[in-house]
């Protein structure tokens, strides 16, 4: 590794890691020879004429070069001695070896290893060449194959390309339910400081709650009774809350109808790590969540933080109101939200304005390199444009499809040592 690493010494931490260092490198494809022996192929009769061999090799190996991200961590001991060296390359752990070992371990076989970080030094001595030379970030921001870019697009070029993604994305939500919705939004009703509170609660009143949710999402089981809907429905992972909770989410449950138990078991029950309020059971980002909040938390974050006196808190009045949240389930999401609205009951709706833009095609939907999840990715994006919720893949198709109306961000600026500051 000392040759790899005594090349990239000009080279600038990253911002976010002053350990790591990162620089695009770029790989020949080589010569035709370096692949196929023309002689073999025409032996085997795979090829008949050396037209033929020239056009299967630029088929098969079609980029004059490859593109990968190098990135390399160092740290050192207190005592100025090397602890730790890890290498990676297009996302695929090379090297990661504690060194003050006396034999630190390699995540590939040592040959292979060596021979890596060979052809890594030699890119890698042309990039930093480049950088000096002030043509690395150009030739990365034009260069770089699209697998590779974060960009956004905007939701109503989606819908006028890929009209079948306009349907997906509004999700069958009635023309009624969105009319209801928008009309809250506008009236600005989706605010805590605006809507009521309710004074004291019972496990039931939760419960039922759930259920006019329930039934505004059309679901068939709403003869049930409430708990029954929210045990149909809901993670079921409640905290203690009705008794028939599993694991360590298992209790006596409280009296339903009683507001003494039910205030007890919200500000002080012991099990904990559970989904009481995913009222929609799914996936980290599949659910939907129909939170019962209340002020004293907040006041009391309040105190502790030293924004408000504790008399001030004391004196604030405060009580129970829902808050929904949902925005991958949307549909389900609002229809909890206009339907307790409507039943007269305390709500807002978390990120309420982003599904909206959603709804309506006017927000942005972010494109990330395929090495990334398409999820959780908002950090990615600068605040320009919006909060995005939706996040995707882009692929040759959608390249030619979409043409210039995707806006590809910059990549993030390498700099030299005594570049940055």
């Amino acid at each position: 590794m000392e040759p790899l690493f005594a090349v990239l010494t000009p080279l600038a931490p990253l911002k976010s890691n002053n350990e790591a260092k990162a620089i695009w490198i770029r790989i020949p494809r080589g010569d035709i020879s370096d692949y196929d022996s023309y002689e073999d192929l025409l032996e085997y009769g795979e090829v008949d004429t050396y037209e033929e061999y020239q056009s299967r090799w630029r088929e098969e190996y079609p980029d004059e070069y490859k593109w990968y991200k190098l990135i390399v961590v160092e740290n050192f001991n207190k005592d100025g001695t090397l602890s730790f060296r890890a290498v990676s390359l297009g996302n695929k752990t090379i090297i990661s070896a504690l060194m003050d070992r006396e034999n630190p371990e390699c995540s590939y076989t040592e040959d292979a290893a060596v021979e890596l970080c060979g052809l890594m030094t030699e890119a890698a001595s042309e990039a930093i060449g480049k950088l000096r030379a002030g043509t690395y970030q150009n030739e990365v921001n034009v260069g770089l194959p699209f697998q590779f870019k974060t960009g956004v697009v905007h939701r109503s070029v989606l819908w006028e390309k890929e009209p079948e993604q306009k349907k997906h994305d509004l999700d069958g939500i009635s023309f009624e339910m969105l009319t209801a919705f928008k009309k809250l939004l506008a009236e600005g009703l989706n605010s805590e400081a605006i809507i009521g509170r309710i004074k004291a609660m019972t496990a039931n009143d939760f419960f039922r709650a759930c259920a006019i949710g329930y039934k505004a999402c059309g679901f068939e089981d709403i003869e049930l009774a409430p708990v029954d809907q929210y045990f149909a429905h809901a993670d079921g992972r409640d905290e203690g809350l009705s008794g028939r909770g599993f694991g360590l989410n298992a209790g006596p449950g409280i009296d339903f109808d009683d507001p003494l138990a039910w205030e007890d078991w919200y500000f002080h029950r012991e099990q904990h790590g559970g989904h009481p309020w995913e009222v929609i059971g799914g996936g980290n980002s599949t659910h939907v969540d129909l939170a019962v909040c209340h002020d004293r938390q907040t006041l009391d974050w309040k105190v502790r933080c030293g924004k408000m006196t504790e008399e001030e808190a004391a004196a604030h009045p405060c009580g129970y109101y829902f808050l929904v949240a949902g925005k991958h389930r949307a549909k389900e999401a609002v229809a909890f939200y206009t339907a307790l609205n409507a039943a007269g009951l305390p709500v807002i709706l978390r990120d309420a304005e982003e599904i909206l833009a959603r709804f309506e095609g006017t927000d942005y939907v972010g494109i990330v390199p395929h090495s990334v999840i398409p999820k959780y990715c908002e950090g990615m994006f600068p605040e320009k444009y919006g909060s995005i919720i939706d996040f995707m893949h882009v692929y040759e198709e959608e390249i030619e499809l979409f043409g210039d109306q995707i806006e590809w961000l910059p990549q993030e600026e390498a700099m030299l040592q005594d570049q940055s500051g």
